[in-house]
């Protein structure tokens, strides 16, 4: 095979270079949303309307009452690297606008028919400029309102190969839709209008606030019980709103993050966000959040993505850190806090011997009373095991003084009712709750461990991934009280098993080890919590209820157990009408 040729270095033409700056910033009609919005934005205005025709691809209009352009500066708008944003490296470094590269128009021009309008505040007319396809149509004055408008029609109809990777028109209007939102939500002080195929899809008013706004985009129950997020630290600050673990949802498209104001994709953020839910929600779920990160200039690098959608942090693990403990500090909630102040008497009389003490109130964790009701503390001893049976026996009744709460009863043998002194109803999940207390058990430091020898070894199967697997974990096995021993390549010998676990709790809790392919610590306990906690359909006495609740209110996290399922469901009147459907 002969020699390659060797090219000449040549310049490309303004036009080849337009389209193939186009090809990074104009994925899509949302991709013109956004850079005309941002230059709206970018000029001052008060009020924008975009109008889309067949999902932005025969029409993307945006119409403003910003600063407006002289003729010659719309005319160098339409060239490469043409802006008003900054001159200097100094103001790229500290950089405030939105736009700032000067490839928005240009590239846009490139791959459509572009007509831009603009008339300066003062002036009594405005100009236009109309290009197709990167070549000069036509110039002239025209008759119009202070503002710029610009209109982008025929989108990568030059481009047949591009318009192939888009998706239907449906699918495209939603994309340049979303992006009109992102931005509508970090711009409250702009009257913001979106059409489509000339229907009225949005209108968000001047001067609303966040909620006001997602209130007309996200469902009502997200929107009615989202917490607020606020966090200041030095030149940083952390705000926004943050929805319940409870209304987690399957996709997490409604985790938007803004820094300084610009909408931005983050791994670090989303991480964060994670961490904040970490325990409060099951695999797969998502929460719904909008958070806001205000840091100096000089903490963010905002030129690393053509379409400016993506950060990079000067310092990753201070804004991880930062983002997570707002976030979490917004999470925080009680169910057995106290008021201060006693609630006027709701009529309900209450059988005295079962209301519990109201002086109680909660305090530090080691002022509160031990509970030993499912669970003793760990030691280091060996015992054998001459059945099956639970190793545990329920302790004698015992009393304790309770924060303000009456024990109604059980439903079905699975879930544990209270009526607060406030009037409200409190519905514990008992297999939940005791997931809960045994996970915190076994992760204190100072625990000890019991081994309980089996009377007779159990024999386990191995698939050679399971076999594979155990080798992986075996020593932390042993440090949590098992005793185990490899009869040959596909056969595991249980010989032990940690004293608080029957040998059926033991061995199902290694069955679910190796079936989830569990490998760290927190998983391993919350294997060993789930499989040994009290199960639902078993009836409670009402010493057992009461001690479990203290118990659950010793721990650090009350509210969820360690598979991330709530714990506690606190009831009003509010919660009661919507089941009724009386709001």
């Amino acid at each position: 095979m002969g020699a390659l040729a060797v090219s000449r270095i040549i310049i490309l033409p303004a036009g080849l270079q337009n389209q193939i700056a186009a090809g990074e910033v104009v994925e899509r009609p949302s991709s013109v949303v956004k850079e005309l919005l941002e230059n709206s934005l970018d000029a001052g205005a008060q009020s924008i309307h975009v109008h889309l025709e067949e999902g932005g691809l025969a029409l993307v209009e945006v119409v403003d009452d910003g600063y407006g352009m002289q003729y010659q500066d719309m005319t160098l708008a339409v060239h490469r690297h043409a802006t008003s944003k900054i001159a200097s490296m100094q103001d790229l470094a500290a950089v405030q606008s939105f736009g700032f590269r000067g490839e928005a128009l240009p590239s846009i021009a490139s791959v459509s028919r572009l007509r831009l309008s603009s008339r300066p505040k003062g002036q009594d007319e405005g100009n236009f400029l109309e290009i197709l396809y990167g070549n000069h149509l036509d110039h002239g004055p025209e008759a119009m309102n202070p503002g710029t408008r610009v209109r982008v029609q025929n989108l990568l109809a030059n481009l047949p190969a591009r318009l192939k990777f888009l998706k239907t028109r449906g699918t495209e209007g939603k994309r340049c839709s979303e992006i009109f939102i992102r931005l509508a939500l970090t711009n409250l002080e702009v009257d913001l209008e979106l059409f489509s195929d000339g229907r009225n899809l949005y209108r968000f008013f001047r001067d609303e606030t966040l909620r006001d706004r997602l209130s007309r985009v996200w469902p009502e129950q997200i929107c009615r019980d989202l917490r607020d997020v606020e966090l200041d630290q030095g030149d940083f600050r952390v705000h926004g709103l943050t929805s319940m673990p409870e209304n987690a949802q399957a996709r997490g498209e409604r985790m938007l993050f803004y820094v300084n104001n610009r909408a931005v994709r983050d791994k670090i953020l989303i991480s964060a966000l994670k961490q904040a839910y970490k325990g409060r929600l099951l695999s797969r779920e998502y929460p719904q959040a909008v958070i806001f990160l205000d840091l100096p200039p000089a903490e963010v690098d905002v030129n690393v993505h053509p379409a400016k959608s993506e950060v990079r942090f000067r310092n990753e693990k201070h804004i991880f850190s930062l983002v997570s403990r707002a976030v979490a500090r917004s999470l925080e909630q009680n169910h057995f806090a106290v008021p201060d102040k006693p609630p006027e008497d709701k009529g309900l009389d209450m059988d005295p011997e079962i209301n519990l003490d109201t002086t109680y109130r909660t305090g530090p964790r080691e002022a509160r009373p031990e509970m030993p009701v499912f669970q003793e503390d760990f030691r280091h001893e060996i015992a054998p095991d001459y059945g099956d049976s639970s190793p545990r026996k329920m302790p004698a009744p015992v009393h304790v003084p309770g924060p303000g709460l009456s024990y109604l009863g059980q439903i079905e043998n699975s879930y544990l009712v209270f009526m607060k002194d406030t009037g409200r109803m409190l519905v514990i999940d008992q297999h939940g709750a005791h997931e809960r207390i045994v996970f915190e058990d076994l992760k204190q430091e100072n625990r000890k461990v019991q081994t309980r020898l089996l009377a007779i070894p159990v024999h386990v199967a191995l698939h050679q991934a399971e076999r594979s697997l155990l080798e992986e974990i075996w020593s932390k096995l042993g440090g949590l009280g098992f005793v185990l021993e490899l009869q040959d390549e596909k056969t595991l010998l249980v010989k032990g098993l940690p004293d608080f676990m029957s040998s059926g709790q033991g061995l199902e809790a290694l069955r679910s080890m190796l079936q989830d392919k569990v490998r760290d610590m927190d998983n391993i306990l919350i294997a060993l919590a789930c499989k040994s906690a009290v199960k639902s359909n078993r009836p409670l006495t009402r010493d057992e209820a009461l001690g479990l609740a203290h118990q659950l209110m010793q721990c650090k996290e009350m509210n969820f157990c360690p598979h991330g399922r709530p714990i506690c469901m606190d009831l009003g009147s509010r919660e009661l009408e919507r089941l009724f459907k009386r709001r």
